[in-house]
């Protein structure tokens, strides 16, 4: 009886965590989204949101010149509320074909429910807008 009691509790713990790790809200949640542009590319990866949370922990931003054409390339992020949309400031690269920027940041909570996050990728000469592109997770 004492070699049962113990393997029903190791068993109801065992199965108690397995429970705990497979519920959704225990998952790492990850978002991407990539777009490229004439001369640009970019991507985004959002780590611990999801669709209505209040803020973004983690995201990673990278843009890439992908053209020797004596442009310089830009991203920012759009994040996405109900009824409005922040356009986020944007981060450049002026070094050249084939290099890139990386961007490591977080949203905080604050500014309401999220209901989607972008990126915005752009290629320009100077102040002039060349090209561009929007891709939202």
């Amino acid at each position: 009886m004492k070699k049962f009691a113990r393997f029903g509790l190791v068993g109801v713990t065992s199965a108690l965590f397995v429970g705990f790790a497979a519920t959704p809200s225990q998952a790492l949640v990850v978002h991407t989204a990539e777009c490229a542009a004439t001369g640009s590319q970019g991507s985004l990866i959002t780590t611990g949101w999801d669709y209505n949370d209040f803020g973004i922990p983690n995201l990673t931003m990278t843009v890439r010149d992908t053209s020797s054409d004596g442009h310089h390339v830009q991203i920012r992020l759009l994040v996405g509320y109900a009824d409005t949309t922040d356009y986020l400031k944007w981060h450049y690269d002026y070094d050249g074909a084939g290099t890139s920027t990386v961007v490591n940041s977080y949203v905080p909570a604050g500014g309401g429910q999220i209901a989607d996050v972008g990126i915005e990728v752009a290629t320009y000469e100077g102040s002039s807008l060349v090209s561009h592109c929007i891709s939202w997770v």
